[in-house]
């Protein structure tokens, strides 16, 4: 009986030890991981466009902000004025990468179609190194291998129609239209006329033009060379502010103005009064889910080629203060 009770106490006392060696352990095991975390370098996104310092992308920047506060990662933006073309952009995010960036966000020259050489690069660039590919080719073939945040680019030019033809009763009988953009032959814009066109196709109107804001030669197109027309779909963010300053210059012999566009330019241009309507992408979500795509890519949340769709706002001078559209109005103004 003396040995049973003597067993006992052993076990019972190698058991404690256990349980103590084990607590212990943990205790170390969690004091390593916090130590590794609060001294761990947080992770380098840089985000390389042309376009960083323009005012229609103020409300991206901003909601990049907010994503890297609040998962913790550095966001360094890269404003060059030498990126024209695709190659020159691809040696900037190299340029990144040797800098020890962990991801990039990547808004490739929406004028300039990429080659297949410079695609190429980008490719196994993106197998080493996570890409988002965001702007107006996102959504493009080129670009289907990559994770990217896009628009849906037809619906905003066939909303864009839809609200014209709900401000005529529904008929565009005889009225002419002109398109004008900063490049027809972007991805991004032939979406749009598309969905413009698809949508007046049985509206009665007549399309007399669709030009791109700059020519082959890179000069200017003046809208006050083009035919007359009664209303003119500026379907970019350069196009419709520049659209509705000649408007307000009395340039476009009375023809009426609606757009795409998210700049503090658009958005006054439409308070006052020398544009009709406004379709306007929510660029902070764009921005914040570029962000937090890369963190999940980077802290092992997935892998797979994922689309991320944005929305945008139908904007008119009587909803423009809106409650619904407060918040997307203070981050184009950041």
């Amino acid at each position: 009986m003396k040995n049973k009770w003597t067993n006992m106490s052993r076990n019972k006392r190698t058991f404690i030890i256990t349980e103590l060696l084990l607590g212990v352990l943990l205790v170390i095991v969690i004091g390593f991981i916090t130590y590794n975390k609060l001294n761990q370098k947080p992770e380098r996104i840089a985000v390389v466009m042309a376009d960083v310092d323009e005012s229609h992308s103020a409300a991206f920047k901003y909601g990049m902000k907010m994503a890297a506060s609040e998962y913790g990662v550095d966001v360094v933006m890269i404003s060059r004025e030498n990126m024209n073309n695709m190659s020159e952009e691809i040696d900037v995010i190299k340029q990144e990468i040797n800098k020890n960036a962990d991801a990039v966000i990547f808004k490739p020259t929406a004028e300039k179609t990429a080659d297949e050489k410079s695609l190429n690069t980008l490719i196994r660039i993106n197998k080493k190194t996570p890409i988002m590919v965001v702007g107006d080719q996102a959504g493009s073939d080129s670009f289907k291998s990559f994770n990217t945040v896009e628009l849906d680019q037809y619906s905003m030019g066939a909303d864009l129609a839809q609200k014209l033809l709900a401000d005529n009763n529904g008929t565009l009988s005889g009225k002419k239209i002109g398109i004008y953009c900063e490049n027809t032959e972007s991805d991004a814009c032939k979406k749009r006329i598309n969905g413009i066109k698809d949508t007046l196709a049985e509206s009665g109107c007549d399309v007399m033009w669709i030009v791109s804001g700059i020519s082959d030669t890179g000069e200017k197109i003046n809208l006050q060379s083009q035919r007359k027309v009664d209303i003119v779909l500026a379907i970019d963010d350069a196009s419709v502010v520049y659209a509705a300053k000649e408007a307000s210059d009395n340039n476009l012999q009375g023809a009426l103005v609606y757009g795409i566009g998210n700049s503090t330019e658009a958005i006054y241009y439409l308070d006052s009064g020398w544009s009709e309507a406004l379709i306007t992408p929510d660029e902070f979500a764009a921005g914040y889910k570029s962000v937090v795509g890369l963190v999940d890519m980077l802290r092992g949340g997935r892998s797979s080629v994922e689309e991320k769709q944005i929305s945008y706002q139908l904007l008119t001078r009587k909803n423009l203060f809106d409650e619904e559209n407060k918040k997307l109005l203070y981050a184009i103004s950041q």
